[in-house]
């Protein structure tokens, strides 16, 4: 069993979620790459259904209200996206029972730089949320 990962927010700590839906991200994804953020409705909807798949269910509830309290902005918000990210990619993973030989070994590729290229070009121009589905796009391809 994987150890319980928690985030530091708003001065309390909250339990990451065991795993985040594909769904949301892929809203979330979708309304950034048209161009859509934090200030629009679309983008606000698809916010709040990403941050809710963060956050384990059982603390949920105090979430909104500590987030509410401190009066937390998007970037914050994104934040707390992004340290989660972080959480579920560092847990440790197990082998398969049937992997004997180990990881294969794959060539590397230039997809890793261009991403990279591409995330730091969006942070630069005042977009890290966009940024940040970058990474989680790259991410989840790498584990795939």
């Amino acid at each position: 069993m994987l150890p319980v990962a928690e985030i530091d927010f708003g001065g309390e700590k909250f339990t990451v979620a065991d795993k985040i839906g594909l769904m949301p991200l892929m809203r979330f994804a979708k309304t950034a790459q048209g161009g859509v953020d934090s200030s629009d409705m679309a983008g606000l909807s698809a916010m709040y259904d990403l941050l809710q798949q963060c956050i384990a269910d059982a603390d949920w509830d105090r979430f909104q209200s500590v987030a509410n309290k401190v009066r937390a902005d998007g970037e914050e918000l994104m934040g707390v996206v992004k340290d989660v990210m972080e959480e579920l990619t560092a847990r440790p993973t197990s082998r398969p029972s049937d992997s004997s030989d180990g990881p294969k070994s794959t060539p590397r590729n230039s997809e890793g730089d261009s991403s990279l290229r591409v995330v730091q070009r969006l942070e630069e121009k005042g977009r890290p949320d966009l940024a940040l589905m970058v990474e989680m796009a790259q991410e989840n391809r790498s584990a795939i």
